[in-house]
């Protein structure tokens, strides 16, 4: 668990590690192997919200990971065309929701490392028709969300406190 993850929501309150098969089979659905870190938070602190409005799920959860890829990735995708204007890379298929905005609706995607680059954050907002790109990994992207350093556009500054909850924020 990362000392970071720990340091912002506490100790996880009821940790699930996924099993390594499912993860196995998470990656080869979307086509690449996921950040560590990322498997670290929805380990420990999937199936809850964080900081007011994010959603994360987990694999086990009433609405499971796999499905909640696969349908905010055609939710993601609908909004397609107005985008293509955007700084994200134009292979917007290839993009991997990760978490929700409970409070308007905006996706959180993973966008996989290209050439030499690493993995950056990509929050696609529904209100805008629009994306911003945040370089770095999901824990970085945290850590901004916490110390209120680049926040996504109309997100409120928030604690990071968690709520658990059976039931993540989904549209």
């Amino acid at each position: 668990m990362s000392d970071l993850l720990t340091d912002m929501f506490g100790p996880p309150p009821r940790p699930r590690p996924v099993p390594e098969e499912t993860w196995r089979e998470l990656e080869e659905s979307v086509g690449v192997r996921l950040p560590e870190d990322y498997k670290a938070l929805v380990s420990g602190y999937g199936d809850a919200t964080v900081f007011g409005h994010l959603g994360i799920p987990h694999p086990d959860s009433e609405h499971a990971l796999p499905e909640f890829i696969e349908d905010l990735g055609d939710v993601f995708l609908s909004w397609q065309d107005p985008w293509r204007e955007s700084p994200a890379d134009p292979d917007l298929a290839r993009m991997i929701p990760w978490a929700f905005h409970g409070w308007n609706g905006d996706i959180c995607l993973l966008d996989p490392p290209k050439a030499d680059e690493g993995w950056s954050v990509v929050v696609a907002y529904r209100q805008f028709r629009d994306m911003d790109v945040f370089p770095g990994t999901v824990t970085d992207f945290l850590a901004r969300l916490r110390d209120g350093r680049e926040l996504p556009r109309e997100w409120p500054l928030m604690p990071p406190d968690r709520l658990e909850s059976d039931e993540p924020p989904l549209i």
